[in-house]
């Protein structure tokens, strides 16, 4: 067997070691994330929202070119603005106004961000996730994508090697019955949504991949493709980027808007609206589908340091513990379905699959099962 895999300590899986269920509601549109600018009243309000599963994956790029809808023909220096929203949309562009020298930045929300719907994300690099429909989305779509994804990208880079360790890079190891590549095109053609599929024009962005065939690995399955990938401990990167806000005068006021109207209230007269999947019911936009994802959550473990997916079970160790997330319908998972109350029995089901994993798997250390 190869010295590939020495970090593969089994996960710690007993149901009963589950400290949480989080449930995440992703705001998607079939023509993409809406990020354009309309006068409400005497403000200026730019919209940013509407990612689907990739909102952190997006926040800078996305946050930038909405920054720059929302200065066009201003000066920063002399611009008082307001943020709506504080989930992974909201903090980035409120850090990304401050950066632009704006006179003032003031967040208006409903929750702090430890306790918004971003909070509750898986923490993979995946802005390619949901973001919108083959025979929806523009041509110019994709390119618009691609600049947000690798700004984003570039931006996550610098928070590297930080003692919280908000962003750092994994191993991960996707298994399949088929060779890898045939198992990535099935699953391409049998979406029954129809998502966009941008992954190949940043292939580059997680270095090289590596294939290990029947034999040359310690799962259960045929094939295991290896590559290494950006994460979130998001945890961290929440409580980092908050704390940056604040160090740089930026207010966090919590506030909940029922009406666009009720932003004239607003000493600002710039304003980013980041509410995500909440837009629906503040701006009536029905083009948001809600897309339900649940997280178990196990005990932080350390000696862990990859993820492991298979048969639509994604574990993920992060600082801040591992997630557990099963998508059984592949890409339809959770579509059209805003429901956010915990599934216990989803839960225990995951658990009872990473258990049987690692009592198939053939490792030279030992595996804690009950």
């Amino acid at each position: 067997m190869p010295d590939t895999f020495p970090h593969l300590a089994p996960f710690s899986a007993e149901f009963d070691r589950i400290t949480k269920i989080t449930v995440c509601t992703r705001p998607f549109r079939a023509i993409g994330p809406r990020i354009e600018a309309e006068k409400v009243g005497d403000k200026l309000v730019v919209h940013n929202y509407g990612h689907g599963g990739a909102g952190w994956s997006l926040s800078w790029g996305s946050g930038q070119v909405a920054l720059d809808l929302a200065l066009a023909g201003r000066d920063p220096s002399q611009t008082d603005v307001a943020i709506i929203g504080c989930g992974a949309l909201g903090i980035t562009a409120a850090i990304l106004a401050q950066r632009a020298g704006a006179k003032s930045v003031t967040i208006y929300a409903k929750d702090l961000p430890n306790a918004t719907r971003s909070f509750n994300a898986t923490g993979s690099y995946t802005p390619f996730s949901r973001i919108a429909l083959r025979d929806s989305a523009t041509a110019a779509f994709g390119d618009l994508w691609e600049t947000m994804a690798r700004a984003t990208f570039a931006m996550h880079q610098t928070f590297l090697n930080l003692p919280e360790h908000p962003i750092e890079f994994t191993d991960r190891f996707y298994l399949s019955n088929p060779e890898p590549n045939v198992f990535e095109q099935q699953l391409i053609d049998q979406d029954p949504i129809g998502f966009v599929n941008y992954q190949s024009r940043i292939a580059d962005l997680n270095g090289p991949v590596a294939d290990f065939g029947p034999g040359t690995h310690p799962f259960p399955l045929p094939w295991v493709r290896q590559r290494s990938e950006m994460m979130f401990n998001i945890t961290g990167l929440a409580q980092h980027l908050t704390e940056e806000f604040q160090r740089h005068d930026g207010r966090i006021v919590l506030r909940e808007f029922h009406s666009p109207t009720e932003f004239a209230s607003l000493p600002q007269p710039v304003i980013l609206h980041c509410t995500g999947y909440a837009a629906r019911k503040l701006f009536g936009d029905d083009s948001l589908i809600p897309v339900r994802g649940q997280i178990g959550w196990l005990p932080p473990q350390p000696e862990i340091q990859c993820g492991v997916y298979f048969d639509f079970l994604g574990v993920l160790s992060r600082r801040d513990g591992v997630v557990v997330q099963l998508n059984g319908k592949g890409e339809q998972s959770g579509w059209n379905d805003d429901t956010e109350t915990p599934d216990p029995e989803e839960a225990a089901h995951t658990i009872r699959m990473l258990q049987n994993l690692y009592a198939r798997m053939q490792l030279a250390i030992p595996v804690n099962l009950p």
